[in-house]
């Protein structure tokens, strides 16, 4: 794998609003993209935003590709649009509890009748 020439951090990128317990120990990602997040999304971060400008043509595909310009082609680009797509995309949250009001209406073995337990 060729070097990318994308500016490293100054500070470890730590999100600790949506990854508490850190990127490696959070489950979703590996410890390549755990690795990657932590040395360059301070760096990706401030390129997203505007604040640093490209340097690298790295970085500068790195702003395209934010931008929707161009697809994903590095590890970096790969882990930051997984962290994207976590951080800031919509959780979905399952539960095994029917959110049903009326549970008459779908079990066919439910009564309203109150039984007598002497």
């Amino acid at each position: 794998m060729k070097s990318l020439a994308i500016r490293l951090s100054p500070k470890p990128f730590i999100d600790r609003q949506k990854f508490p317990y850190g990127f490696r120990k959070s489950g979703d990602f590996s410890i390549t993209e755990a690795n990657l997040l932590t040395q360059f999304g301070k760096t990706l971060l401030a390129l997203e935003s505007g604040e640093l400008a490209p340097e690298s043509e790295d970085e500068q595909h790195f702003v395209e590709f934010v931008n929707g310009q161009a697809d994903a082609v590095n590890n970096v680009e790969k882990a930051w649009a997984k962290y994207v797509r976590l951080a800031r995309g919509k959780k979905h949250f399952y539960t095994l509890h029917s959110s049903a009001s009326n549970q008459s209406d779908y079990d066919d073995d439910y009564t309203e009748e109150t039984f007598d337990v002497a």
